[in-house]
C-alpha cells in the first residue's frame, strides 16, 4: 500500500507555502504546522491558482478548504498526512492522490468538479480515519481503486439522501472498508 518514508527535511508551512508560490513541488519534506493553502488563494480565497505536487512528504496539517477551486493539477504522492482536509474544494484540473497515508477523519464534502480529461484518482492509499464524501460532484473520470478505508466511506452511500454524483461511470475496484455509509462519519448527524 504505502512505503516509508525516507530521511526528510523538516520545514515550516510557511516554508512551504513560500515553495509552492515558486512553482517548486514539495519532496522529501517534513512539513511541520498547519499548511494552509487559502494562504495563496487568489480573488478573496475563490481560485488557487499553483499546481501542487506533494511526494515523500511528512504532512502535520494540510487544510485546502474554504470553497475555492484548484485551477492546476493537485497530485499527493507516497506522503503521510496527520490531518487533511479539503471541504468545499473544486479539482478542477484533477487529482491524483497514490501511496498516501491519512491518520484521521479526511473531508471532501461539497466538492469534487474535475473537468473532462482532468481525473480524480485514489490509487493505493490508507485512510485510517473515515472518509467523506457527502454532496460531492464529479464532472469527469473518477477511479478509486485499491485503498484500505479503515473506518469506511459514505463515496457510495447517501447522507440526507444525496449520494455523490458521478457524470462519468465510477471506476471503483478492489477497496476495503464499507464504502457505502448513509452519514459525514463518526460524530457527524446525518
Amino acid at each position: 500500500m504505502t512505503t516509508p518514508l525516507p530521511s526528510l527535511t523538516p520545514i515550516t508551512a510557511d516554508e512551504a507555502l513560500q515553495k509552492i508560490q515558486a512553482l517548486e513541488p514539495l519532496r522529501g519534506y517534513h512539513v511541520q504546522g498547519a499548511l494552509d493553502l487559502a494562504n495563496l488563494a487568489t480573488d478573496h480565497y475563490t481560485y488557487f491558482s499553483y499546481p501542487l505536487v506533494i511526494e515523500h512528504c511528512r504532512i502535520d496539517e494540510i487544510s485546502g478548504s474554504g470553497g475555492f477551486a484548484f485551477e492546476q493539477p493537485v497530485t499527493l504522492r507516497q506522503a503521510h498526512f496527520a490531518k487533511a482536509s479539503f471541504i468545499f474544494a473544486y479539482f478542477l484540473k484533477g487529482l491524483d492522490i497514490e501511496g498516501c497515508t491519512f491518520d484521521s477523519y479526511l473531508d471532501f464534502q461539497a466538492g469534487g468538479h474535475n473537468k473532462p480529461g482532468c481525473p480524480v484518482r485514489l490509487v493505493g492509499n490508507a485512510f485510517k480515519g473515515f472518509v467523506n464524501f457527502f454532496d460531492c460532484q464529479y464532472e469527469a473520470e473518477v477511479q478509486i481503486e485499491n485503498n484500505d478505508f479503515q473506518e469506511g466511506t459514505n463515496l457510495l452511500g447517501a447522507p440526507f439522501n444525496i449520494p455523490v454524483t458521478f457524470d462519468v461511470p465510477l471506476v471503483q475496484t478492489n477497496n476495503r472498508g464499507k464504502l457505502d455509509h448513509n452519514h459525514e462519519g463518526p460524530g457527524q448527524l446525518s
